[in-house]
């Protein structure tokens, strides 16, 4: 019971880490296109935003590289098959994308197509999480597709593109940082794990 419990957490490291790599690259592209449109980059936000990203991005690489090494100290004996379903979700976001843009370009309205895209990425977030077994991911989708629809009823034009990308991707990084301390302990527990049974 202890040696699958052990896999679970290697995986865990590993799925945490991977998430992580992945919101911070999108969550960073949300927001430096969000903040770039507000012109808000200058001599102090510019290096803070590169700094904090870069420094994401590294933490994010290591416990990857930390969750493949604990897979292969922790192996599970059946890895799940969830790949297809990933796929899956990931294409109907691509296609839902595609639409809302085309939708969006029909009204004229270029400031819809940034907010439902964003929208359309906090939604995708709800089946990850069940596929995934990752609450956290729920909440992620929740709060974006609510800043999203809040943006689209205050705000008009540039204000709502900027609102909307500013938003996501502050609550994309957030989510980074969460799974990257969840990594953190995981990877923890098992380092001490391993210690103590190099005691024995």
């Amino acid at each position: 019971m202890d040696r699958i419990e052990s896999s679970l957490r290697a995986e865990a490291v590993l799925g945490a880490g991977r998430g992580a790599l992945v919101r911070v690259m999108f969550g960073s592209g949300w927001l430096g296109w969000g903040l770039g449109q507000a012109r808000a980059f200058n001599g102090f936000t510019a290096p803070a935003f590169g700094s904090i990203t870069l420094l994401l991005l590294v933490c994010s690489l290591y416990f990857l590289r930390q969750g493949r090494i604990l897979r292969k100290r922790f192996p599970a004996d059946a890895p799940p098959a969830i790949l297809k379903g990933f796929l899956l979700v990931v294409l109907i976001e691509v296609v839902a994308i595609l639409l809302v843009v085309v939708l969006a370009d029909r009204l004229h309205r270029p400031d819809l197509a940034t907010d439902w895209c964003a929208m359309v990425v906090g939604l995708h977030f709800l089946p990850l999480a069940r596929l995934f077994r990752a609450p956290s991911l729920t909440v992620l989708g929740i709060l974006v597709t609510l800043w999203c629809a809040l943006c689209w009823a205050l705000f008009r034009s540039n204000t709502l593109a900027i609102a909307a990308s500013i938003g996501t991707g502050v609550l994309l990084c957030v989510s980074c940082v969460y799974s990257l301390l969840r990594a953190g302990r995981f990877a923890h527990s098992l380092l001490v794990e391993g210690c103590a049974r190099q005691a024995e």
